[in-house]
């Protein structure tokens, strides 16, 4: 386990809430059962800042996921001339 971590009995939880909570702010605290690590507890902020890192790393997976595809579009020719793709579109909105 990190050394980082605070390691405290599960009966503390219903006992020394406060100083499990203080703890908690400052570092993960890991709660045992039965001499086992069972649970770990974080600040509700670190939880925020956990998710919010989370969602922008996804969001950067997925932008590059849409580069490395249109990389190998480029790379395998299936590209189109913009001027034309844009004169076809407005012919179809004048369609309309």
């Amino acid at each position: 386990m990190n050394s980082a971590f605070s390691i405290r009995p599960s009966k503390d939880i219903r006992t020394n809430y406060a100083k499990i909570s203080e703890l908690s702010r400052k570092a993960p605290v890991a709660i045992t059962v039965n001499g086992k690590e069972d649970t770990v507890l974080i600040s509700h902020e670190a939880f925020v800042e956990q998710q919010m890192y989370i969602n922008e790393l996804e969001a950067k997976v997925a932008i590059y996921s849409h580069l490395a595809q249109s990389a190998d579009d480029v790379q395998l020719g299936r590209v189109e001339n913009a001027d034309e793709v844009f004169d076809s579109l407005r012919e179809e909105l004048n369609a309309l």
